[in-house]
């Protein structure tokens, strides 16, 4: 398939998945939350009083990542380059954490695509195999500590 084509069904499921659900935040810190209890405290110490904005911060730049996985992948790998060791060592956010929000993001878009649209489905799995490949990168070039 083309990059052309994986790009219009990547924003297919985009779409789809504002029109179903309206705004994204929610459903996926709620998947999110569900898979890792222990982040939520950290978003509220690091939410400073304010987690939903900080929330709704993380899920935007999660889907910026998504929208451009195909157009700027130099873009994303850079920023996951710098914004995984950035979260760990600042923030104490386990690269684990960060994965999990990309792929409960993922999911909650994934889960909005008809059966019968393997194609689409077909592109939301390389993009989850992509991410997850992009966070053990950045991870392994984590210094030890």
């Amino acid at each position: 398939m083309e990059t052309k084509q994986k790009n219009e069904l990547l924003e297919a499921g985009l779409d789809r998945a504002a029109a179903v659900l309206d705004d994204v935040t929610e459903p996926i810190m709620e998947k999110y939350y569900a898979s890792h209890p222990g982040a939520k405290i950290s978003f509220r110490e690091h939410g400073l009083g304010n987690n939903v904005k900080l929330e709704a911060e993380m899920v935007e730049s999660v889907v910026y990542c998504l929208m451009n996985w195909y157009d700027r992948p130099e873009e994303i790998r850079i920023m996951f380059g710098s914004t995984v060791p950035h979260h760990k060592h600042a923030l104490n956010v386990s690269s684990e954490w960060f994965a999990g929000l990309i792929d409960a993001a993922i999911s909650v878009i994934s889960d909005t695509v008809p059966e019968t649209n393997s194609e689409e489905l077909v592109v939301w799995a390389e993009i989850r195999s992509g991410f997850q490949t992009l966070v053990e990168e950045a991870q392994d070039d984590l210094p030890e500590q």
